[in-house]
């Protein structure tokens, strides 16, 4: 897993990395230029024979450019600098590189410092086609809206066919929230400084940051940048090795048993696609808890999960008339599914809470079992069992009486504090999902699409999470792996069917392909 820091655990690696463990910032700034080049040479080729217009402010992101520009000279590109701040306002490690680069002006024809007084001179560059230019502006400092002469900068250069490399941060972009600060560079590639920073995987921040890719600055990651923060981005390596091991004489009562409560009139297929994707997780056994007169119906489709008929109302949905039946088999089970498709009827809401409430065996709360717990979060508290919840933002957002946009604006801080508050693993489902746990470690997810955005989505992802868990994953990493394996599974389908096409039905046929792959090779 990538730590992913905000700026003040950035700043707190940075100082760490001086004064505890001796390096110059200096040395600092020269690694992570170095490094930029690296990657500005894999993403548009051989610096060599190229032409490279760098935009440098006055602090340490300028910095970072003006030395890129002396590497990019070594290298045998041509180099066009223009500075946003005069001399004299540049001073620390920003200023010693821009000396170095005027000394090396005088010798050497193909670099040319010089203030840029606006975006006049940018649109005559441009108009030249350079190779790319070098976002080096601002970086990850910036808290207020973009105006005067960098607004006009950032527009210039979005009007622009010419790619643009991004240093740490795209101009514009909050580093904390990924938000549009005004307006923002919109990159084709971005090289961050040390460490993953949130606003780079958040919001318009991840569109406008491009590829991502992070820059060894020479800090010592093992030890302090990781304890520096307690969020991470998932990686394959990671969940690969989390899967459950089988052993050669394993048998399905080994394996766990998934109890799903779902299902009403017109809501069939929220049901199926739970269970079948608990099954195709790899869970032992599934039971499907489903209103009576759904039995027929759901029998006929799901030849490998038991259905459970139970007493229904008068409109076709679970009653409290069976609860202590529904109860005995949520116990009966390594853990239960509650909410796909079960309704908002008042008698089933109410079958719920009281499930909650008596329930020994750990839980996954979904869908219309979100809405039964709405001003009902003190049953969350009292709950001895594990419990995860699965809200995307509208659902998360009447659960806590905050708005969506202040869920999306802070969603990794706010899941953090509900998931400790409450006791709970919460996953919260969008671009990206954070799984936040009970310790307070958050789980970024990279995988997945907009294709993801579709009816039963999200019932295929209860599924899932619930079948792993079976097997004996902790709820934190049943989670965590669900979520990531979930969005590869989308993007495996999204290249065979696309994104327009894309159903909850190609996530289960694509979770198993998937699946095949990224286990361990010493299981079965």
């Amino acid at each position: 897993m990538l730590p992913v820091l905000t700026s003040d655990e950035m700043r707190s690696c940075d100082t760490a990395a001086v004064e505890h463990y001796g390096i110059p910032s200096i040395v600092l700034m020269e690694n992570a230029a170095r490094g930029a080049v690296d990657v500005l040479e894999r993403a548009f080729g051989p610096a060599a024979d190229a032409w490279i217009v760098i935009l440098c402010g006055k602090g340490n992101n300028g910095g970072d450019g003006y030395a890129m520009a002396r590497h990019l000279i070594n290298r045998g590109a041509r180099v066009d600098v223009l500075t946003l701040a005069p001399d004299t306002a540049i001073g620390g490690d920003a200023r010693v590189n821009l000396d170095m680069l005027h000394a090396i002006e005088k010798e050497q024809p193909r670099l040319h410092v010089r203030l840029a007084g606006g975006s006049a001179h940018l649109e005559d560059l441009l108009l030249r086609r350079p190779t790319c230019v070098v976002d080096a502006m601002l970086g990850t400092g910036l808290t207020t809206p973009i105006k005067g002469d960098i607004a006009e900068i950032i527009e210039v250069l979005n009007s622009s066919d010419i790619p643009v490399f991004a240093v740490d941060m795209p101009t514009g972009i909050d580093a904390e929230t990924g938000e549009l600060l005004g307006s923002a560079v919109r990159a084709r590639c971005t090289a961050t400084m040390g460490a993953l920073k949130r606003g780079l995987l958040l919001r318009k921040g991840r569109e406008h940051a491009g590829n991502v890719h992070v820059v060894d600055i020479g800090m010592p990651t093992e030890g302090f940048m990781r304890d520096a923060t307690t969020t991470f981005l998932l990686d394959y390596a990671d969940v690969r090795n989390w899967l459950p091991r089988r052993a050669f004489d394993v048998h399905k009562y080994q394996l766990g048993n998934v109890f799903v409560l779902a299902g009403s009139i017109g809501l069939t297929g929220a049901a199926a696609m739970a269970s079948e994707a608990a099954l195709r997780s790899g869970a032992g056994i599934v039971h499907l808890g489903i209103p009576q007169g759904l039995n027929s119906i759901l029998e006929t489709k799901l030849t490998e999960v038991m259905t459970v008929p139970f007493k229904e109302t008068s409109e076709g949905t679970l009653s409290l008339n069976d609860f202590d039946s529904i109860l005995e088999h949520i116990n009966d089970s390594s853990i239960a599914v509650i909410g796909p498709g079960i309704s908002r009827h008042y008698e089933t809401q109410n079958l719920v809470r009281k499930v909650i409430e008596r329930a020994k065996a750990p839980l996954l709360i979904d869908a219309d079992a979100l809405f039964a717990l709405a001003g009902h979060l003190d049953l969350l508290q009292h709950s001895d069992v594990d419990i995860i919840l699965t809200p995307h933002v509208g659902e998360f957002s009447r659960l806590v009486v905050q708005s969506k946009e202040e869920i999306e604006t802070k969603r990794i801080s706010i899941a953090q504090t509900f998931a400790i508050e409450f006791g709970v693993t919460l996953v919260l489902k969008g671009a990206p999902t954070v799984i936040a746990t009970k310790d307070g470690t958050v789980y970024i997810n990279p995988t997945g699409n907009p294709g993801m955005a579709t009816a039963g989505a999200g019932d295929v992802l209860s599924g899932i999470i619930a079948g792993l868990a079976a097997q004996g994953s902790t709820p934190e990493r049943a989670a965590a792996m669900g979520v990531y394996l979930h969005g590869m599974a989308g993007d495996h389908a999204k290249e065979r069917v696309g994104e327009y096409g894309l159903i909850a039905g190609d996530l289960i046929r694509s979770f198993a392909e998937i699946l095949k792959d990224v286990t361990p090779r010493d299981s079965f």
